[in-house]
Protein backbone atom coordinates (compact mmCIF):
# COMPACT_ATOMS: atom_id res chain seq x y z
CA UNK A 1 0.00 0.00 0.00
CA UNK A 2 1.71 3.50 -1.23
CA UNK A 3 2.68 5.73 1.72
CA UNK A 4 4.13 9.62 1.88
CA UNK A 5 7.56 7.42 1.33
CA UNK A 6 6.33 6.46 -2.43
CA UNK A 7 6.45 10.07 -3.49
CA UNK A 8 9.23 11.52 -5.44
CA UNK A 9 12.36 11.51 -3.90
CA UNK A 10 15.21 10.66 -6.52
CA UNK A 11 17.15 7.64 -4.43
CA UNK A 12 20.33 8.31 -6.13
CA UNK A 13 20.70 12.01 -5.59
CA UNK A 14 19.90 11.42 -1.46
CA UNK A 15 22.61 9.65 0.68
CA UNK A 16 21.93 6.99 3.10
CA UNK A 17 23.03 9.65 5.88
CA UNK A 18 20.44 12.39 4.53
CA UNK A 19 17.84 9.44 4.60
CA UNK A 20 18.71 8.49 7.49
CA UNK A 21 18.21 11.69 9.44
CA UNK A 22 15.42 12.32 7.62
CA UNK A 23 13.93 9.06 9.45
CA UNK A 24 15.36 10.08 13.04
CA UNK A 25 13.39 13.85 12.45
CA UNK A 26 10.11 11.28 11.50
CA UNK A 27 10.44 9.22 14.32
CA UNK A 28 11.22 11.61 16.91
CA UNK A 29 8.14 14.12 15.63
CA UNK A 30 6.18 11.11 16.04
CA UNK A 31 7.25 10.81 19.61
CA UNK A 32 8.14 14.07 20.71
CA UNK A 33 5.85 16.79 18.73
CA UNK A 34 2.89 15.54 17.62
CA UNK A 35 1.69 14.50 21.09
CA UNK A 36 1.72 17.99 21.63
CA UNK A 37 1.42 19.91 18.33
CA UNK A 38 -1.98 21.14 18.99
CA UNK A 39 -0.90 22.30 22.56
CA UNK A 40 1.45 24.35 20.89
CA UNK A 41 -0.41 26.63 18.88
CA UNK A 42 -1.51 27.73 22.35
CA UNK A 43 2.20 28.49 23.34
CA UNK A 44 2.69 31.19 20.70
CA UNK A 45 3.55 34.21 23.90
CA UNK A 46 6.13 32.14 26.14
CA UNK A 47 7.14 29.03 24.06
CA UNK A 48 7.60 27.43 27.30
CA UNK A 49 6.76 23.94 25.00
CA UNK A 50 8.61 25.21 21.73
CA UNK A 51 12.35 26.39 23.35
CA UNK A 52 13.05 22.16 24.92
CA UNK A 53 12.19 20.98 21.51
CA UNK A 54 14.38 24.18 19.38
CA UNK A 55 17.11 22.67 21.59
CA UNK A 56 16.71 18.90 20.72
CA UNK A 57 16.47 19.36 17.17
CA UNK A 58 18.79 22.01 16.48
CA UNK A 59 21.60 20.89 19.14
CA UNK A 60 20.73 17.33 19.62
CA UNK A 61 20.28 16.11 15.84
CA UNK A 62 22.98 18.78 14.96
CA UNK A 63 20.56 21.19 12.67
CA UNK A 64 22.41 24.21 13.61
CA UNK A 65 25.87 22.85 12.55
CA UNK A 66 24.91 20.62 9.68
CA UNK A 67 26.94 23.97 7.40
CA UNK A 68 29.63 24.95 9.51
CA UNK A 69 33.06 24.12 8.12
CA UNK A 70 34.53 21.06 10.36
CA UNK A 71 36.75 23.29 11.53
CA UNK A 72 34.35 25.31 13.22
CA UNK A 73 32.80 22.21 15.14
CA UNK A 74 30.42 21.86 12.16
CA UNK A 75 29.42 19.03 9.91
CA UNK A 76 30.62 20.22 7.22
CA UNK A 77 27.39 18.52 4.40
CA UNK A 78 27.77 18.62 1.14
CA UNK A 79 24.81 19.08 -1.28
CA UNK A 80 23.43 21.65 0.67
CA UNK A 81 19.87 22.04 -1.10
CA UNK A 82 19.21 18.05 -0.74
CA UNK A 83 19.92 17.77 2.79
CA UNK A 84 17.64 21.23 3.84
CA UNK A 85 14.79 19.96 2.27
CA UNK A 86 14.78 16.67 3.85
CA UNK A 87 15.24 18.84 6.79
CA UNK A 88 12.57 21.38 5.61
CA UNK A 89 10.09 18.64 4.26
CA UNK A 90 9.90 16.35 7.57
CA UNK A 91 9.48 19.31 9.94
CA UNK A 92 6.64 20.72 8.17
CA UNK A 93 4.80 17.50 7.91
CA UNK A 94 5.18 17.80 12.06
CA UNK A 95 4.64 21.71 11.66
CA UNK A 96 5.23 23.80 9.58
CA UNK A 97 5.94 26.52 11.88
CA UNK A 98 8.40 24.62 13.64
CA UNK A 99 10.61 23.67 10.67
CA UNK A 100 10.45 28.11 10.05
CA UNK A 101 12.12 28.06 12.98
CA UNK A 102 14.70 25.45 12.75
CA UNK A 103 15.72 26.44 9.64
CA UNK A 104 16.03 30.24 9.64
CA UNK A 105 18.01 29.95 12.72
CA UNK A 106 20.69 29.15 10.04
CA UNK A 107 19.29 30.32 6.71
CA UNK A 108 20.64 33.96 7.10
CA UNK A 109 23.78 32.41 7.79
CA UNK A 110 24.21 30.53 4.54
CA UNK A 111 26.43 33.09 2.59
CA UNK A 112 28.67 33.09 4.79
CA UNK A 113 28.95 29.27 5.55
CA UNK A 114 28.99 27.64 2.03
CA UNK A 115 31.80 26.99 -0.34
CA UNK A 116 33.37 28.59 -2.23
CA UNK A 117 32.95 31.90 -0.41
CA UNK A 118 33.32 30.82 3.71
CA UNK A 119 34.04 33.83 5.61
CA UNK A 120 35.94 31.47 7.80
CA UNK A 121 36.95 34.45 10.47
CA UNK A 122 33.27 34.47 11.26
CA UNK A 123 32.76 31.03 11.01
CA UNK A 124 34.88 30.44 13.59
CA UNK A 125 33.80 33.02 15.73
CA UNK A 126 30.36 32.04 15.80
CA UNK A 127 30.83 28.53 14.73
CA UNK A 128 31.29 27.39 18.94
CA UNK A 129 28.26 28.74 19.54
CA UNK A 130 25.70 27.62 16.74
CA UNK A 131 27.64 23.93 17.32
CA UNK A 132 28.16 23.86 20.92
CA UNK A 133 25.96 22.33 23.78
CA UNK A 134 23.92 25.09 24.36
CA UNK A 135 20.96 26.17 22.33
CA UNK A 136 21.96 29.36 20.10
CA UNK A 137 19.96 31.06 17.06
CA UNK A 138 19.88 33.00 14.22
CA UNK A 139 17.41 35.11 12.80
CA UNK A 140 17.46 36.75 9.31
CA UNK A 141 16.33 39.90 10.14
CA UNK A 142 15.17 41.31 6.62
CA UNK A 143 11.43 42.88 5.58
CA UNK A 144 10.95 46.55 6.81
CA UNK A 145 7.84 48.11 7.94
CA UNK A 146 7.28 50.70 5.09
CA UNK A 147 8.30 48.61 2.11
CA UNK A 148 7.15 45.32 2.10
CA UNK A 149 8.63 42.76 -0.56
CA UNK A 150 10.94 46.13 -1.59
CA UNK A 151 13.76 44.44 -0.34
CA UNK A 152 13.65 40.86 -2.10
CA UNK A 153 12.51 42.95 -4.93
CA UNK A 154 16.21 43.57 -5.92
CA UNK A 155 15.77 43.51 -10.04
CA UNK A 156 13.95 46.25 -10.44
CA UNK A 157 14.43 48.95 -6.97
CA UNK A 158 17.95 47.24 -6.73
CA UNK A 159 17.62 47.59 -2.58
CA UNK A 160 16.88 51.85 -3.05
CA UNK A 161 13.87 51.12 -0.02
CA UNK A 162 16.13 49.84 2.08
CA UNK A 163 15.76 52.14 5.39
CA UNK A 164 18.01 50.59 7.86
CA UNK A 165 21.66 51.52 7.47
CA UNK A 166 24.97 50.79 8.19
CA UNK A 167 27.41 53.87 8.45
CA UNK A 168 31.02 52.74 8.86
CA UNK A 169 32.77 54.56 11.64
CA UNK A 170 36.36 53.61 12.76
CA UNK A 171 36.73 49.94 12.86
CA UNK A 172 33.23 49.41 13.92
CA UNK A 173 29.82 49.79 12.07
CA UNK A 174 26.53 51.59 13.17
CA UNK A 175 23.14 50.31 12.47
CA UNK A 176 20.26 51.91 12.50
CA UNK A 177 16.27 51.23 11.81
CA UNK A 178 13.31 48.98 12.07
CA UNK A 179 13.36 44.93 10.90
CA UNK A 180 9.63 43.41 10.83
CA UNK A 181 8.63 40.06 10.53
CA UNK A 182 12.05 38.12 10.81
CA UNK A 183 11.39 34.32 12.14
CA UNK A 184 13.55 33.93 15.46
CA UNK A 185 13.37 37.16 16.71
CA UNK A 186 12.11 38.13 20.09
CA UNK A 187 13.92 36.60 22.82
CA UNK A 188 14.79 33.49 20.44
CA UNK A 189 17.38 34.67 18.39
CA UNK A 190 20.90 35.11 19.46
CA UNK A 191 22.17 36.49 16.43
CA UNK A 192 21.31 38.69 13.20
CA UNK A 193 21.52 38.91 10.53
CA UNK A 194 20.93 42.24 9.32
CA UNK A 195 19.94 43.55 5.51
CA UNK A 196 20.44 46.82 5.38
CA UNK A 197 22.01 49.19 3.00
CA UNK A 198 25.56 52.09 3.74
CA UNK A 199 23.82 54.55 1.40
CA UNK A 200 20.08 55.44 2.08
CA UNK A 201 17.87 55.33 -1.17
CA UNK A 202 20.95 53.67 -3.03
CA UNK A 203 20.54 51.10 -6.33
CA UNK A 204 24.19 50.22 -6.33
CA UNK A 205 24.58 46.52 -5.63
CA UNK A 206 27.78 47.58 -3.48
CA UNK A 207 25.78 49.89 -1.37
CA UNK A 208 23.83 46.46 -0.09
CA UNK A 209 25.10 45.12 3.08
CA UNK A 210 24.55 42.03 5.50
CA UNK A 211 26.16 42.50 8.66
CA UNK A 212 25.81 40.25 11.94
CA UNK A 213 24.35 41.63 15.10
CA UNK A 214 24.49 39.92 18.38
CA UNK A 215 20.77 40.20 20.09
CA UNK A 216 22.20 41.42 23.14
CA UNK A 217 24.24 44.21 21.56
CA UNK A 218 23.65 47.66 23.37
CA UNK A 219 20.94 49.78 21.57
CA UNK A 220 19.41 46.91 20.32
CA UNK A 221 15.52 46.50 21.46
CA UNK A 222 12.54 44.32 20.18
CA UNK A 223 9.09 44.16 20.68
CA UNK A 224 6.22 41.34 22.00
CA UNK A 225 5.26 38.57 19.34
CA UNK A 226 2.55 38.59 17.19
CA UNK A 227 -0.32 36.65 17.35
CA UNK A 228 -0.96 35.21 14.16
CA UNK A 229 -3.40 33.42 12.27
CA UNK A 230 -0.94 30.20 12.58
CA UNK A 231 3.00 29.05 12.84
CA UNK A 232 2.74 29.65 16.57
CA UNK A 233 6.14 27.69 16.84
CA UNK A 234 7.87 30.38 15.13
CA UNK A 235 8.16 33.81 16.78
CA UNK A 236 7.72 37.01 14.68
CA UNK A 237 8.60 40.46 16.55
CA UNK A 238 9.35 44.13 15.62
CA UNK A 239 13.46 44.94 16.28
CA UNK A 240 14.78 48.16 16.40
CA UNK A 241 18.53 49.09 15.89
CA UNK A 242 19.23 52.70 17.71
CA UNK A 243 23.03 53.01 16.99
CA UNK A 244 24.07 49.85 17.46
CA UNK A 245 28.18 49.60 17.04
CA UNK A 246 29.36 46.11 16.01
CA UNK A 247 32.53 45.39 14.43
CA UNK A 248 33.93 46.06 11.27
CA UNK A 249 34.40 42.13 10.15
CA UNK A 250 30.92 41.41 11.09
CA UNK A 251 30.03 42.22 7.55
CA UNK A 252 29.65 38.82 5.79
CA UNK A 253 32.23 39.50 3.19
CA UNK A 254 32.04 43.25 1.10
CA UNK A 255 30.54 45.55 -1.19
CA UNK A 256 28.96 43.37 -4.14
CA UNK A 257 29.80 40.17 -2.90
CA UNK A 258 27.29 40.64 -0.16
CA UNK A 259 23.98 40.85 -1.96
CA UNK A 260 26.15 37.98 -4.57
CA UNK A 261 25.77 35.82 -2.12
CA UNK A 262 22.40 36.52 -0.63
CA UNK A 263 20.89 36.04 -3.66
CA UNK A 264 21.81 31.97 -3.31
CA UNK A 265 20.08 32.67 -0.16
CA UNK A 266 17.52 33.93 -1.36
CA UNK A 267 17.51 30.71 -3.68
CA UNK A 268 17.39 28.17 -1.52
CA UNK A 269 14.32 29.96 0.82
CA UNK A 270 12.42 29.55 -2.54
CA UNK A 271 13.13 25.89 -2.38
CA UNK A 272 12.80 25.30 1.22
CA UNK A 273 10.09 27.10 0.94
CA UNK A 274 8.85 24.55 -1.40
CA UNK A 275 9.93 21.51 0.48
CA UNK A 276 8.05 22.73 3.69
CA UNK A 277 4.62 22.70 1.38
CA UNK A 278 5.26 19.43 0.43
CA UNK A 279 6.09 17.86 3.76
CA UNK A 280 2.52 19.98 4.83
CA UNK A 281 0.65 18.07 2.18
CA UNK A 282 2.00 14.65 2.77
CA UNK A 283 0.76 14.79 6.29
CA UNK A 284 -3.06 16.40 5.01
CA UNK A 285 -2.46 13.05 2.83
CA UNK A 286 -1.98 10.61 5.69
CA UNK A 287 -4.57 12.43 7.31
CA UNK A 288 -6.98 12.37 4.84
CA UNK A 289 -6.59 8.82 3.30
CA UNK A 290 -7.01 7.28 7.29
CA UNK A 291 -10.20 9.28 7.24
CA UNK A 292 -11.74 8.47 4.10
CA UNK A 293 -10.66 4.98 4.67
CA UNK A 294 -12.32 4.97 8.37
CA UNK A 295 -15.83 7.08 7.50
CA UNK A 296 -18.50 5.03 5.68
CA UNK A 297 -21.31 7.28 4.17
CA UNK A 298 -24.09 4.86 1.83
CA UNK A 299 -22.78 1.84 3.21
CA UNK A 300 -19.14 2.40 1.36
CA UNK A 301 -15.71 3.88 2.33
CA UNK A 302 -15.48 7.56 1.66
CA UNK A 303 -13.01 7.31 -0.53
CA UNK A 304 -14.83 4.72 -2.70
CA UNK A 305 -17.34 7.55 -3.94
CA UNK A 306 -16.42 9.09 -7.17
CA UNK A 307 -16.37 12.74 -6.00
CA UNK A 308 -14.22 12.18 -3.33
CA UNK A 309 -11.99 10.26 -5.36
CA UNK A 310 -11.53 12.77 -7.57
CA UNK A 311 -10.01 15.04 -4.47
CA UNK A 312 -7.96 12.26 -3.41
CA UNK A 313 -6.25 12.12 -6.42
CA UNK A 314 -5.89 15.88 -6.89
CA UNK A 315 -3.89 15.73 -3.74
CA UNK A 316 -1.89 12.84 -4.47
CA UNK A 317 -0.79 14.83 -7.80
CA UNK A 318 -0.18 18.11 -6.24
CA UNK A 319 2.40 16.01 -3.60
CA UNK A 320 4.45 14.42 -7.17
CA UNK A 321 4.25 17.36 -9.77
CA UNK A 322 5.57 19.70 -6.70
CA UNK A 323 7.83 17.07 -5.45
CA UNK A 324 9.27 16.75 -9.03
CA UNK A 325 9.68 20.24 -9.40
CA UNK A 326 11.35 20.76 -6.86
CA UNK A 327 14.22 17.69 -6.91
CA UNK A 328 14.60 18.86 -10.35
CA UNK A 329 15.58 22.20 -9.26
CA UNK A 330 17.80 20.98 -6.22
CA UNK A 331 19.19 18.93 -8.49
CA UNK A 332 20.65 21.63 -10.43
CA UNK A 333 21.95 24.23 -7.28
CA UNK A 334 23.72 21.65 -5.63
CA UNK A 335 26.10 20.36 -9.17
CA UNK A 336 27.13 23.69 -11.01
CA UNK A 337 29.94 21.46 -12.28
CA UNK A 338 26.97 19.74 -14.31
CA UNK A 339 24.67 22.37 -15.33
CA UNK A 340 27.00 25.42 -15.65
CA UNK A 341 24.96 27.37 -13.24
CA UNK A 342 26.96 28.69 -9.85
CA UNK A 343 24.04 28.92 -7.37
CA UNK A 344 23.86 32.69 -6.69
CA UNK A 345 22.98 33.12 -10.01
CA UNK A 346 19.79 35.31 -10.13
CA UNK A 347 18.30 33.55 -12.79
CA UNK A 348 17.88 30.87 -9.77
CA UNK A 349 16.63 33.28 -7.89
CA UNK A 350 13.95 34.44 -10.72
CA UNK A 351 13.22 30.61 -11.76
CA UNK A 352 13.04 29.23 -8.32
CA UNK A 353 10.22 32.28 -7.74
CA UNK A 354 7.69 30.04 -9.94
CA UNK A 355 8.30 26.92 -7.89
CA UNK A 356 7.30 28.41 -4.84
CA UNK A 357 4.69 30.14 -6.15
CA UNK A 358 3.24 26.92 -7.78
CA UNK A 359 4.10 25.07 -4.46
CA UNK A 360 2.04 27.64 -2.10
CA UNK A 361 -0.78 27.61 -4.61
CA UNK A 362 -0.65 23.79 -4.29
CA UNK A 363 -0.75 23.01 -0.49
CA UNK A 364 -3.36 26.15 -0.31
CA UNK A 365 -5.69 24.19 -2.71
CA UNK A 366 -4.60 20.60 -1.07
CA UNK A 367 -5.54 22.02 2.54
CA UNK A 368 -8.91 23.52 1.18
CA UNK A 369 -10.09 20.64 -0.90
CA UNK A 370 -9.22 17.70 2.38
CA UNK A 371 -11.05 20.08 4.43
CA UNK A 372 -14.11 20.20 2.36
CA UNK A 373 -14.55 16.53 2.07
CA UNK A 374 -13.64 16.13 5.98
CA UNK A 375 -16.79 18.75 6.57
CA UNK A 376 -16.89 19.83 10.19
CA UNK A 377 -14.30 17.19 11.22
CA UNK A 378 -11.65 19.12 9.11
CA UNK A 379 -12.98 22.24 10.78
CA UNK A 380 -12.49 21.19 14.46
CA UNK A 381 -9.06 20.88 15.60
CA UNK A 382 -8.81 17.37 16.38
CA UNK A 383 -7.79 16.23 12.95
CA UNK A 384 -5.07 18.81 12.36
CA UNK A 385 -6.34 19.40 8.82
CA UNK A 386 -7.31 23.22 10.09
CA UNK A 387 -3.92 24.11 11.58
CA UNK A 388 -2.11 22.65 8.37
CA UNK A 389 -4.93 25.05 6.62
CA UNK A 390 -4.00 27.94 8.67
CA UNK A 391 -0.27 27.53 8.80
CA UNK A 392 0.19 27.26 4.93
CA UNK A 393 -1.62 30.17 3.94
CA UNK A 394 2.19 32.31 5.09
CA UNK A 395 4.33 30.34 2.92
CA UNK A 396 2.85 32.22 -0.16
CA UNK A 397 2.71 35.66 1.53
CA UNK A 398 7.01 35.06 2.81
CA UNK A 399 9.59 36.39 0.87
CA UNK A 400 7.66 38.96 -2.11
CA UNK A 401 4.44 37.51 -1.61
CA UNK A 402 2.38 36.04 -4.42
CA UNK A 403 2.79 39.22 -6.64
CA UNK A 404 6.67 39.67 -7.21
CA UNK A 405 7.49 35.72 -7.35
CA UNK A 406 4.60 35.94 -10.67
CA UNK A 407 6.39 39.14 -12.06
CA UNK A 408 10.11 37.48 -11.69
CA UNK A 409 9.04 34.13 -13.02
CA UNK A 410 7.91 36.18 -15.81
CA UNK A 411 11.08 38.36 -15.86
CA UNK A 412 13.20 35.27 -16.30
CA UNK A 413 11.23 33.09 -19.11
CA UNK A 414 9.91 36.31 -20.76
CA UNK A 415 12.37 39.04 -20.47
CA UNK A 416 10.12 41.61 -19.23
CA UNK A 417 11.81 44.98 -19.10
CA UNK A 418 9.20 47.30 -17.61
CA UNK A 419 7.08 45.32 -14.59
Amino acid sequence: MPTIDDFVRPVEWVSDFVSDMGKALRTWGRDRYMPIRQQIDEDWQEHALVKPLLKEVLVDFGINSAFFPAEAGGMDMPEVMTISNVICEELARIDSGFAVACICSIWGLMPMLLRPHRNMELCMEFGPKFCGEELYMGCHAMTEPASGSDVENFGRLGGRTIQTTATLEGDEWVINGHKIWPSNSGDTGDLYVVVCTTKKGSSDPEDFALILVPADSKGVAVGNPYQKCGMSADVNTDIWFDHVRVPKRYRMHGPGDDLKYWKRAISMGNIGSTAMCVGIMKNVYEIIKGWTTERVVAGRPLKEHSLVADMLSEVAMHIESTSAWMWAYTREIDHPEIYGWQPWDERFLLKTRGLALFASNAVERATSRAMDFMGAYGYAREYDIEKHWRDQKVIGLWMGGKGLKTLENARYWYDLETL
